[in-house]
């Protein structure tokens, strides 16, 4: 159990071979705005928060909310750049401290998606989420029809945990969606992969 989440000190940004992670911050806004505009196909078919960003202001209070929520140590929202350009976010959210466990998500913007961008950054997000948070048990909660997202979890070694319906939202009806959830102890075999410098 972490006994005070606000006292943690850790290295940022993440860097791997190719990307630099690093929290969403004040400023993001426009950026994560052009990306979702350019993505809303595959967004808002798996994602229902995109239904809900009507314009860049939207992105712009996100932003300011997800760093301080950051800071707060209640969610850790985080851009993914690639040479300077934004490609997608990762988040680590809802953590329960007292177990400790938390719960990973991931995006990609679409003209950058079949990269491995997603893989790489999630790769050396897991790593940070055991390391550097200490959390011992991380998942990944996917639509049972999102192929691609469940590609992700399972090219990192998650084991299929859980496979239910009413796990995940369904923005376009009542109907309860199948979700599949994925589940990691800890970061065994991912350390060569997508270790990521130290600071």
């Amino acid at each position: 159990m972490i006994s005070s989440p606000l006292l943690l000190d850790f290295p940022l940004p993440i860097l791997t071979s190719r990307l630099m992670i690093r929290p969403m911050m004040p400023g993001d806004g426009r950026s994560i705005w052009q990306a979702i505009e350019e993505s809303k196909e595959s967004l808002n078919k798996w994602l229902p928060w995109s239904l809900e960003v009507k314009d860049w202001q939207d992105c712009k209070k996100t932003a300011r909310i997800f760093y301080a929520n950051f800071i707060l140590r209640k969610d850790f929202n985080f851009c993914i750049f690639k040479d300077g350009q934004f490609v997608g976010g990762c988040a680590l959210r809802t953590p329960d401290w007292s177990i400790p466990s938390v719960s990973m998500s991931y995006w990609c913007r679409s003209k950058d998606q079949g990269q491995g961008y997603i893989t790489e950054a999630t790769g050396a997000l897991t790593l940070f989420a055991f390391q550097e948070l200490g959390f011992k048990r991380v998942t990944i909660l996917c639509d049972a029809a999102n192929s691609k997202s469940i590609a992700v979890a399972e090219r990192l070694g998650f084991s299929l945990e859980t496979v239910a319906k009413g796990l995940i939202d369904n923005a376009y009806g009542e109907e309860l969606c199948m979700a599949h959830r994925y589940v990691r102890f800890d970061s065994s075999g991912l350390e060569n992969s997508y270790a990521y410098p130290e600071h």
